[in-house]
């Protein structure tokens, strides 16, 4: 039997917390502002929304899991990398009792990430998430929202398949990526959709 928790990266934008929602209206805002896209706009990532369920599943998960983030932030937008962690902060606290306390990974290139294991739950492909499916590192990307089912709070969803795959894990001599798809062969979900075709916001092309 495994003693260790195996280990669960999440991205924030769209998968923790609901940005597009805010994004979206703000496009606007940015031309007054002589920005090229709302997500440029200082400011804009401090007072987000958490996804719906999302307090509740991650409690549930941090039984079975080590959780780390594992995000992006606009290149051109210096507030939004401080901006994101302050909201991780006014959510999860900001000491050992933190979920996610030290375990913040902030990069344009979330495959190189893998090298430390574990799932991946994010919205797109991009920026590194798709790498993910890795057999040989035995890594794995799962699409947050790609159906009903890959939702916090869905029933016998995500949150569900997650602690399953936990359970495989612990129990038997495998890596990760083999306990989700032996966890998933009673269920068959989605896991994700096609990792070169994502239809954009028409504000991101």
């Amino acid at each position: 039997m495994n003693n260790r928790k195996p280990k669960l990266f999440l991205d924030m934008d769209n998968t923790m917390v609901d940005t597009l929602a805010v994004l979206n209206p703000a496009t606007e805002q940015a031309t007054t502002l002589g920005l090229a896209k709302p997500d440029q706009i200082p400011g804009i990532f401090r007072n987000l929304k958490p996804l719906p369920h999302l307090m509740e599943a991650l409690q549930q998960l941090s039984v079975y899991y080590d959780l780390y983030i594992l995000t992006t932030a606009p290149w051109n937008n210096i507030s939004a990398w401080s901006d994101k962690l302050a909201w991780l902060h006014e959510y999860f606290g900001n000491d050992e009792q933190s979920f996610f306390y030290k375990r913040v990974i902030m990069t344009h290139d979330k495959g190189l990430a893998r090298a430390e294991g574990g799932i991946l739950v994010d919205d797109r492909p991009y920026h590194g998430a798709a790498a993910w499916e890795d057999n040989e590192l035995g890594t794995a990307w799962l699409q947050y929202n790609y159906d009903e089912k890959m939702r916090w709070g869905a029933d016998d969803g995500l949150v569900d398949l997650l602690i399953a795959t936990a359970k495989v894990y612990q129990t038997q001599n495998i890596n990760i990526r083999t306990a989700l798809l032996k966890a998933n062969q009673i269920r068959h979900l989605k896991l994700h959709g096609p990792m070169d075709d994502f239809q954009k916001e028409a504000w991101e092309k």
